[in-house]
């Protein structure tokens, strides 16, 4: 009666899933945002991508611990080293990110973020710039600085950064130079 639309994924039905690189799991949780956001939207998800986000939140499954917590946390984050950019209102701080996941990620030696407050979380990769906006969930003391944690919200976006060239003289340049 019904049919798989696509090949199977068998990445990950055997076995321990492979750990994801950093920016593997920057790429990861950019495109699962993207897929979530383009159904917030209205605008609906091809078969394909219907898989796409299906196999992401196997791979981000919550483990035992996670479903044991009051609040039950929806994904799994985690554990990383990354550098990001905090921007929000009178905010423009380097952060470390420690955790990530689809759903949001913790950040240490960060400014104050209230409850509710909307920050901008900017990770850079090469010639990649991501951008997440994210809601201050919690807070705790870590020293001179906070530990906070973040809720993904929105859709992100990606930058490509393009190198231009030094300018080299042409026609119009000289017609223009004439006149």
């Amino acid at each position: 009666m019904f049919r798989r639309v696509t090949r199977p994924l068998t990445a990950f039905t055997h076995g321990t899933p492979p750990a994801l690189s950093k920016l593997m799991l920057v790429e990861a949780v950019f495109q699962y945002r993207t897929l979530i956001g383009k159904c917030e939207l209205g605008v609906g998800l091809e078969w394909d991508e219907i898989e796409q986000v299906t196999a992401i939140e196997s791979v981000f499954a919550p483990t035992a611990d996670d479903r044991r917590m009051k609040n039950g946390r929806r994904f799994r984050r985690e554990t990383t080293k990354l550098q990001a950019l905090m921007r929000g209102d009178r905010i423009n701080d380097r952060v470390d990110c420690i955790e990530l996941g689809p759903g949001g990620l913790v950040v240490r030696n960060a400014p104050y973020v209230a409850k509710g407050e909307q920050v901008e979380i900017v990770i850079e990769d090469g010639d990649k710039s991501y951008r997440f906006r994210a809601e201050g969930v919690w807070l705790t003391d870590d020293g001179d600085d906070y530990k906070v944690g973040l809720k993904l919200i929105g859709m992100p976006v990606m930058l490509h950064k393009v190198a231009i060239s030094a300018h080299q003289a042409d026609v119009v340049d000289k017609l223009a130079a004439a006149a």
